[in-house]
């Protein structure tokens, strides 16, 4: 189980000190799209995460989104933020993330995986080797799959974080 924990966890994407990402070498940045930079029922970037994928941009970070949804789901994120979006990635398996790591020219050591889920993104970032950080979900509306997969990240949650 401790496999399983987070390298990091924040409330959202806003709080991540991304400086100090940076002060520790990490110099690409793989983000999750559902329930990580949006709901669900959000179909496009909103204006605050146009913003802030800009920012990263700027402060140098390579930057890819990973998905386990579609296609059609991943470029209505992608394009907008004129960033590579790679769909049905089937995490919790690491191939995806890798296939990520290898289109942005990084290493494991200088990437991070940004993502809501313990059991699918936290999960294929440590079967990687990469850094990784958890975010609190954006929605409770999730997938059956994956609304049962929470209450399992609930207990892990108060186990590697008794605070929260």
């Amino acid at each position: 189980m401790a496999k399983l924990k987070p390298d990091y966890y924040f409330d959202s994407i806003y709080d991540i000190p991304y400086g100090k990402l940076w002060e520790n070498n990490i110099r690409g940045l793989i983000f999750d799209v559902d329930n990580t930079i949006a709901p669900y029922e959000e179909h496009r970037p909103n204006a605050k995460v146009v913003a802030l994928m800009k920012r990263l941009k700027r402060m140098g970070f390579n930057i890819c989104l990973l998905t386990n949804n579609t296609k059609k789901r991943v470029k209505l994120f992608s394009e907008p933020l004129e960033l590579h979006g790679i769909a049905n990635a089937l995490k919790p398996f690491a191939r995806g993330v890798r296939k990520a790591i290898k289109h942005m020219k990084m290493r494991p050591s200088f990437t991070a995986i940004i993502g809501d889920q313990i059991l699918a993104d936290i999960w294929a970032g440590k079967s990687a080797g990469i850094t990784t950080i958890l975010v609190k979900p954006l929605s409770d509306k999730d997938l059956a799959l994956v609304h049962f997969r929470r209450k399992l990240e609930k207990r892990l949650l108060k186990r590697y974080y008794p605070e929260s």
